[in-house]
């Protein structure tokens, strides 16, 4: 069963939180003069797009997937190949890519359409 617009929220919102833990014990290893501030929200796109490229190849979820029992699956839900993986964790950096599942009618967003995946609820 597809998740709810609530689950996907809570979801990214503990994804985020991983990001932001993530990010804040690279930027400590790093001597601060070698990385200008300027290049921080690259380094947080960078982070971004390695943790859920890796989890989702690995696993076919994230963190908050799996706190959430969610999922990565296709359309006629299958495992997701690593292209369709790859290719969803690209359209999460396309410009306004987070408005999209609040003005869609069911839970997709544009990295789900365009990917051609989804994300349902394990019952176990």
């Amino acid at each position: 069963m597809e998740v709810t617009k609530l689950r996907r929220l809570a979801t990214w919102a503990l994804d985020a939180l991983c990001i932001l833990i993530i990010f804040a014990v690279v930027v400590n290893m790093l001597p601060t003069r070698l990385v200008p501030v300027e290049h921080f929200r690259l380094l947080v796109v960078g982070i971004s797009f390695v943790y859920y490229a890796t989890a989702e190849l690995l696993f076919h979820r994230t963190v908050g997937k799996a706190l959430l029992h969610t999922r990565v699956v296709t359309a006629d839900d299958n495992l997701p190949s690593s292209g369709q993986l790859l290719l969803r964790t690209l359209c999460r950096f396309l410009p306004f890519e987070p408005l999209s599942l609040l003005f869609s009618g069911r839970s997709l967003g544009w990295h789900d359409t365009l990917s051609g995946t989804k994300v349902i609820h394990l019952d176990y």
